[in-house]
């Protein structure tokens, strides 16, 4: 620091704060001046700045009031900021190339103006050096000359760097006007924007640039999470206020390209019965499929034969001939996974132009199908089977809900029964289990009016069609095995702990009870390429082809399948199967937890206008501080903490609906009472 003011002035400094520079009148009394300067800024501020801080120091008149001094600083800095815009930098940087590194701002300041520069002049090259940022290197002391390929480096980042901040400053303008409900054209690259805010929505803890995101949402003043961009996202069109994040997570297209549709188009009308197919259109093949069904890719045909046997067909929608491997839709087909089916959305597999024309077992066309036939004795046990390509006709097509009521009446629904239950007794010797525990299905009405329906497994027709496609699945598992072809076996552990004593239910309420409270000890499922037992279907061996136009694991299975009637044809190795079974089921899994998750959301928004309602529960399990109840309206499970000790399983309780969050997946209920009990309301909370 330059020499103390005279009498009548003060010392004005200069120095570096938050990168640009600042002056100050310094306050400090002469005789107290040491290592720390009290100072008035230019924001009219006094504050203590360390001398080791001081750029420059000038003595000035003293104005003596702060406005007065405010007033010079702005003066002085202004004087000093237009000087530094008349400094042409790039002449003094090619008279001093070859001249040395480092220069100090006297000599600069000399080059620029001439003469020996005076105060404002040096302090005028220090603010050049530091704006330019290119030529020179910055530093207190001395300016740093740079190379010509330094300058060009910095240029490119300080050119990325101006970008960057107009495409932020753009970008959240258009957000901040969206979430304002004001006319917002879209700034040039809007896509940008979007694109990053969807990923900091779907993917938060893994976005790929989270930092852009946050800046964008930060400066259109949202909160820089997730949520902030889910809110950003619905502002600007590009989600609805009830988007599902598990479907962007999945990457799963709601359409199918152009590409995809013409192939399937093409596929439909060059299709011909050309390889050798088993004629098998004198069966009689039925159809059984859930109600407003418009995909029919399994069908059977039952013959009863002497002696209580039967001869039974399954004739499955032969995808495996139409679509081949490597193919524009087997790629689809790999991508997508499974179909998916939400209360708001349904994404098949498979473009509709395949799977409801000539993939779909329709009533009276000769489709073309890979059949199962399998001869049983009386008990359910095969004696032989084979399976084939072939042409059926089905003669019959109903709705489960049809079968039912045709059952008492219909000859042939009753041997279907028949044989249905009788392969069910059989699973069930072998230790095989029958869980038919109710579903809860979510369906928008055209209004929006969210729709609560439960199917319910255990009617005739449901048992009898899913009977013999474990049957299926069973005998196809057995044959890949003996031929040692590659198959992603499903498995099913032991449970983990000691098998529930299971004594014949009183009622259907202690049946539930049961069932839910086996379901909770199932062991582990998963898929091996090792044959492995399936604990819950009581069988050695379990796989699935019987749904191939639904999911891509069933259709990598069909193909395997096909290489057993036509030697011709190539099977997957074990290391190919290995990895696309395995990638299948991974993305199958995925699936069903998204599927879970929307239904959850939306039952969650079904009850958000229900608080403070009272609901059945059903227990199932108690143990020392914690019960798990069912309610059994939604098949809802829920854990209850600090109950009193009547609260056994088999019992029903009343439970008060506290919270529901649609957004946040919370569910919260209070248990108020058993069903029949009259108690104080308690605060049991979920």
């Amino acid at each position: 620091m330059s020499s103390l003011a005279p009498q009548g002035s003060l010392t004005v400094v200069e120095f570096l704060e938050g990168g640009a520079f600042q002056l100050a009148w310094v306050l400090t009394p002469p005789a107290q001046a040491g290592k720390s300067l009290e100072i008035l800024g230019e924001t009219g501020r006094t504050s203590h700045l360390p001398t080791s801080r001081v750029l420059a120091s000038q003595s000035l008149p003293d104005p003596g009031d702060k406005t007065g001094r405010l007033a010079t600083l702005a003066e002085l800095g202004a004087r000093r900021q237009s000087l530094a815009e008349t400094i042409e930098l790039e002449e003094i940087w090619q008279t001093l190339e070859g001249e040395g590194l480092e220069f100090d701002y006297e000599l600069l300041a000399g080059l620029a103006f001439g003469h020996d520069p005076s105060p404002d002049e040096l302090s005028a090259t220090r603010r050049a050096i530091l704006t330019d940022g290119l030529r020179f290197a910055f530093s207190p002391k001395a300016a740093i000359w740079q190379t010509a390929e330094e300058v060009e480096k910095k240029r490119l980042i300080k050119a990325r760097k101006k970008a960057h901040q107009e495409f932020v400053s753009l970008g959240a303008e258009w957000l901040s006007l969206s979430l304002a409900k004001r006319v917002a054209p879209e700034p040039p690259e809007a896509e940008k924007v979007t694109r990053l805010l969807v990923d900091l929505a779907v993917n938060e803890d893994q976005a790929h640039d989270p930092r852009t995101a946050k800046e964008l949402l930060r400066e259109a003043g949202l909160p820089t999470t997730g949520a902030g961009a889910f809110e950003a996202l619905v502002a600007v069109g590009e989600f609805q206020p009830r988007e599902n994040l598990d479907l962007r997570r999945l990457d799963v297209g709601h359409a199918f390209t152009d590409e995809e549709i013409a192939e399937a188009r093409r596929l439909v009308a060059n299709f011909q019965f050309q390889e050798p197919r088993l004629n098998l259109t004198d069966l009689p093949v039925i159809t059984i499929d859930a109600e407003g069904a418009k995909e029919f890719d399994d069908g059977v045909s039952l013959t009863p034969g002497p002696n209580g046997s039967w001869s039974l067909g399954l004739h499955i929608a032969d995808v495996a001939a139409v679509i081949t491997p490597g193919s524009l839709l087997d790629e689809t087909a790999r991508r997508r996974a499974a179909s998916i089916y939400l209360p708001d959305a349904k994404m098949s597999m498979l473009p509709e132009e395949l799977t409801e024309k000539i993939l779909s077992l329709k009533l009276g066309l000769e489709r073309p199908a890979f059949s199962l036939l399998v001869e049983l004795d009386r008990y359910g046990e095969p004696q032989k089977y084979s399976f084939h390509p072939s042409i059926i006709k089905v003669g019959r097509q109903m709705s489960f809900n049809e079968a039912d009521e045709l059952l008492a009446r219909d000859a042939e629904l009753q041997q279907l029964n028949l044989l249905g239950q009788t392969l069910l007794n059989r699973r069930q010797e072998f230790g095989g289990q029958n869980l038919t525990l109710p579903q809860l299905n979510i369906r928008l009405a055209p209004d929006g009016q969210i729709l609560l329906e439960k199917t319910n497994w255990d009617t005739p027709a449901r048992l009898m069609v899913g009977e013999m496609m474990v049957l299926a699945n069973h005998l196809a598992a057995e044959a890949l095995a003996k031929d040692s072809l590659a198959c992603p076996y499903r498995y099913q552990e032991k449970p983990r702990g000691p098998v529930p004593s299971l004594r014949e239910p009183r009622d259907e309420r202690e049946a539930l009870a049961q069932d839910l409270s086996l379901r909770r000890q199932l062991g582990r499922s998963g898929v091996s390429l090792n044959p492995s037992p399936h604990w819950g279907l009581g069988l050695a061996s379990y796989t699935q082809f019987t749904s191939p136009i639904r999911r891509y694991a069933d259709l990598l299975v069909a193909r395997q399948l096909r290489t057993l009637a036509d030697p011709g044809l190539t099977p997957y190795n074990h290391s190919e199967m290995t990895n696309l079974a395995f990638e299948a089921d991974e993305k199958h899994r995925a699936i069903k937890r998204a599927q879970n998750t929307r239904i959850r959301y939306y039952l969650t928004l079904y009850l958000s206008t229900r608080i403070g309602e009272e609901f059945t529960g059903l227990i199932f399990e108690r143990q020392e501080s914690r019960a798990r109840v069912c309610l059994t309206d939604f098949m809802l499970e829920l854990d209850l903490f600090k109950l009193p000790q009547e609260v056994r399983p088999g019992r029903e309780a009343r439970l008060r609906l506290a919270q529901a969050d649609p957004q946040a997946q919370v569910l919260r209920f209070e248990y108020v009472s058993l069903v029949g009990q009259e108690t104080q309301s308690q605060d049991k909370s979920h």
